[in-house]
């Protein structure tokens, strides 16, 4: 059950209202929103409930799996160390990993744009694997060996394709140029800078299984049943998605992505320099997307769905999470809910 803020306005209550129906109307059991614009206050309410057992309510502040937005802060350190000069965009990885296998002309950049042709590991199968060893510690040589089984896809740079395995060797690459986790340069070279307190990547560990509120959980969809998925361990999506945060940390962290914060002028020039997906109106950056003039990253993990993104035309923003990976009618709920927020949002509504 869901209690509307006193403190929104009317125009605002109005779209909550909007959103929490459409919630309830995909089956979604929990969900946080959060939306900045320049032209109406601020506002982060949290629907529905953490635990379908309990009913017990979801907070605002809830710490949720954020999936594929790890991507952006991965790609971020990546950036960074580029301007460190301890790597090149256009560096061959096999100048840094020539134990990989991997074909000549997969440089940082076509990691980061998903242009290198990888094959990847997150299969049909695969996943049923995860989700009958949730405890499992994978590594990242694993995931990588599940992936090279197949043949790449393309020659690199000759096309476009979502690949997870490129990101987990863009984790194995900055670990090996500066001798640090990955984890404690996450948290040195973005998430302290911009104060994401309660933003992090896990240690890839049991203890990486844990959400600092156990009592939040999150579930995947099998048909008509919700099945809790929170403690299966996300290692296995290591720096291509197991990050946890809050509404309120990805409104921080997607507004500075798109803005540059952490950049210098030429690097977030290529960052935003979007290669089409083909078969959409979108483009795909370096670890960050243009979703038809809304920039930022979705993400999907067993158990939680994740849409951020940042609107330069309008300054808005828009987060959302979810408690669950797939509405009733196989939509991904968060990005529908953000999409909703966005038609009610269009400019001069608030």
């Amino acid at each position: 059950m869901t209690t509307l803020p006193r403190e929104l306005s009317p125009t605002v209550a109005a779209v909550f209202a909007a959103v929490d129906a459409e919630r309830q109307r995909l089956g979604v059991p929990g969900a946080v929103v959060a939306v900045r614009s320049p032209d109406a206050e601020p506002w982060s309410v949290a629907l529905g409930v953490r635990d379908i057992a309990t009913d017990e309510p979801l907070a605002v502040d809830a710490v949720l799996r954020v999936g594929s937005v790890t991507k952006t802060i991965v790609a971020t350190v990546v950036l960074r160390l580029t301007e460190r000069g301890e790597l090149g965009l256009d560096d061959d990885i096999l100048a840094h990993l020539p134990h990989v296998r991997v074909p000549s002309g997969v440089t940082v950049r076509r990691l980061l744009d998903m242009t290198a042709g990888l094959p990847e590991y997150t299969t049909e199968e695969f996943m049923e694997i995860s989700h009958t060893t949730p405890d499992r510690v994978w590594g990242p040589q694993e995931l990588l060996d599940l992936a090279f089984r197949e043949p790449h896809r393309f020659a690199p740079g000759s096309s476009w394709d979502y690949c997870n395995a490129g990101y987990i060797l863009l984790g194995m690459l900055a670990e090996h140029v500066t001798g640090d986790l990955v984890e404690d340069l996450a948290r040195k070279l973005v998430l302290d800078p911009l104060g994401l307190h309660d933003t992090s990547l896990p240690p890839r560990s049991a203890a990486g299984t844990s959400l600092p509120d156990a009592t939040v959980r999150g579930y995947h969809r099998v048909g008509a049943e919700l099945v809790d998925t929170t403690d299966v361990n996300p290692s296995w999506a290591w720096t291509a998605g197991n990050a946890i945060s809050t509404a309120d940390d990805l409104v921080v962290l997607v507004e500075a992505l798109v803005r540059g914060d952490l950049l210098a002028e030429e690097t977030q020039r290529a960052r935003l320099a979007g290669v089409p997906v083909p078969g959409t109106d979108w483009s795909y950056g370096l670890g960050i997307a243009n979703f038809g003039g809304i920039w930022g990253h979705n993400g999907e993990l067993p158990g939680f769905q994740t849409f951020a993104g940042h609107e330069p035309g309008t300054g808005r923003t828009i987060v959302v999470l979810a408690n669950v990976d797939k509405s009733t009618d196989e939509v991904n709920p968060a990005d529908t809910l953000a999409a909703l927020v966005r038609r009610h949002l269009a400019p001069g509504t608030a």
